[in-house]
Parts: C-alpha cells; structure tokens; sequence
C-alpha cells in the first residue's frame, strides 16, 4: 500500500513538474520549437517518466488544459447559497468566480492567450464555455432556456462570444477592473440586451 502511495506521489509530482516545465517554455518559446527533450529536461525528469504520463507533448497540453478547465469549472460552480446574491441575480456569483479565476491563474491564462493558435486550444475553450453555458443556465434558472423567443444555440453562441471575447480583452488589457466590477458589468449587460 505505501508503495502504492509513493508511486502515486511520484507521479503527481512528475505531472506538475511538467506542467511548470510547459509553462515556462511557452513563456520562452513557440509551441512548434518545444521538444518532450526540453520538457524533461526543464521538469528534471526522465523521458520514460514523461511517456508513461503522456503519449507526447500534444497530449500533455491538452491534459493539462483539461485540467485547468475542470479546476475553472469547479470553482465556478461550487455551491452558492443566497446570501452570495448580488443584485438579486445568483449570476453574479458565477461571473465573479469566473474573473477571480482568471485573475489568480492570471500568467497560465496570459500564455495560453499568447500561444493559443499555436496550441490549437480552440476546441477545448468551446467545449468548456458550453458546457458552463449548460450547468450556469441550469444553476441560474433552475432549468433549461425558454427557447420560445430565442433558439438555444443561438443564446449559447452569443453567450459564450461574450463571455470569451471579454474575458479575453480583460486579461489582455492587464484586468483594468476588479473581478467585482467585471461580474456587475457583465449582468448589467445582459440585463439590457434582454429589455
């Protein structure tokens, strides 16, 4: 069992390793110059160890985005009670959490901006806003859109193109406003599209 735990251990340690180690070379360097050689290299780990995590550098990025997404997720959408509220809307909370994320992983979050196309993140970026989309209208509004005045996928495109495109101005234009400020704004702003 202890030699279950210590494997367990090692190779937790051998993951954030890496993921520092990509970090760090995104910071340095595009995404087509990084070899598994620098990564190990930079990780202080062996090339075995990095293969018997990862089938190569592609998929470690996209585990560790993953990853990062699923972290995001969580804290977005842990329990919120009332007292939360703000403005009324259990909204806020989730947009708050959102742009309070952002800002404490603010330098993960500013390379994979950087090195986005490089990492053809795109696909991973959709599948996390719509599934956030799906869990924060059902958070929200307790159920599914009224799709009676405006079809689903349309709500969902102008959603997430919101959403994204903000947080990515945000993030690119040094966080000019408080997470605060941000989640206020953005309710404000759909409060008045929807008038």
């Amino acid at each position: 069992m202890a030699d279950c735990y210590r494997g367990d251990k090692r190779a937790t340690e051998s993951k954030q390793q890496l993921r520092k180690a990509l970090f760090q070379l995104l910071r340095e360097k595009e995404w087509g110059k990084i070899s598994v050689q620098d990564l190990t290299k930079r990780a202080g780990i062996h090339r075995t160890t990095f293969y018997q995590h990862y089938e190569d550098k592609f998929d470690l990025a996209q585990q560790v985005m993953g990853e990062m997404f699923d972290v995001m997720k969580e804290t977005i959408f842990a329990p919120v009670s009332e007292g939360d509220w703000k403005e009324g809307h259990a909204a806020y909370v989730y947009i708050f959490r959102f742009y309070q994320h952002l800002q404490e992983h603010e330098e993960e979050y500013q390379i994979l901006l950087k090195r986005g196309r490089e990492l053809n993140i795109r696909q991973t970026v959709r599948a996390f806003f719509e599934e956030s989309f799906s869990l924060g209208v059902e958070e929200v509004a307790g159920s599914k859109p009224d799709s009676q005045l405006v079809p689903i996928d349309m709500q969902k495109q102008f959603v997430m193109s919101a959403y994204a495109g903000t947080a990515e101005w945000w993030l690119r234009a040094g966080r000019p406003y408080s997470p605060d400020f941000m989640a206020s704004s953005m309710i404000q702003l759909i409060e008045n599209q929807s008038k």
